[in-house]
C-alpha cells in the first residue's frame, strides 16, 4: 500500500481516511492515562509503521489541494446560485486556480516569503490541473455512510480476533 493508494486517500469529512479511522479506533481502545491526548502522535507512528515514511510535504500538498478544490467548488456554486436569483447584484466570478493556489500556499502550507508562495503555488496549480475534477469534495452522504459502515465492519472483525476498538 502506498500513499497514492485509494484506500489511503479515501477521505471522510473529518479529514481521516478509512485506514486512519480504524487505527484510531484501535488506539482509542488502548489509551491509558499516560497516552491520553497523544492519539494523533500514535496514529502517525502507526501509519509510518504500516505504510512507510511519507514526506510531510506530500501530506501538506494534499491538504492544500483539498482546500483549493473546496474553495473553488463553493465559489462556483455561489456564482451559479446568484445567477439563478433575481438579485440586483451581478454575480461575480470564481477565483482563478492560481489565486486559490497562492491562498492555499499561505494558509495551508504556511509559506510566508513571496518566493516560497510563488514556488508552492506553481506546484499546486500544476497538481490541481493534472487531477482535473478528480477531487471528491462534494458531500456525498451515501458514500460517507458506506465508509462509516465499512469502518464498523472492520472494527467488528477485529473484535472477533480480540482486538478491542473504540469509535
Amino acid at each position: 500500500m502506498s500513499v497514492n493508494d485509494s484506500t489511503y486517500r479515501a477521505d471522510f469529512g473529518d479529514g481521516y481516511t478509512v485506514l486512519e479511522r480504524v487505527l484510531l479506533a484501535i488506539i482509542n481502545a488502548h489509551t491509558t492515562g499516560e497516552t491520553e491526548g497523544r492519539q494523533q502522535e500514535r496514529l502517525d507512528a502507526a501509519m509510518v509503521a504500516l505504510l512507510g515514511p511519507t514526506a510531510q510535504v506530500g501530506r501538506e500538498l494534499e491538504r492544500a489541494l483539498q482546500f483549493m478544490a473546496r474553495q473553488r467548488q463553493r465559489e462556483i456554486c455561489d456564482v451559479e446560485m446568484s445567477a439563478l436569483c433575481s438579485s440586483p447584484v451581478a454575480p461575480g466570478a470564481a477565483r482563478a486556480v492560481s489565486k486559490l493556489a497562492k491562498r492555499a500556499a499561505r494558509e495551508v502550507m504556511g509559506c510566508t516569503s513571496a518566493a516560497d508562495i510563488q514556488a508552492t503555488s506553481s506546484v499546486l496549480c500544476e497538481m490541481f490541473h493534472k487531477r482535473g475534477n478528480g477531487f471528491g469534495v462534494d458531500p456525498d452522504h451515501v458514500r460517507e455512510a458506506l465508509e462509516a459502515e465499512a469502518v464498523q465492519r472492520l472494527c467488528d472483525e477485529l473484535a472477533e480476533w480480540d482486538v478491542p476498538t473504540k469509535l
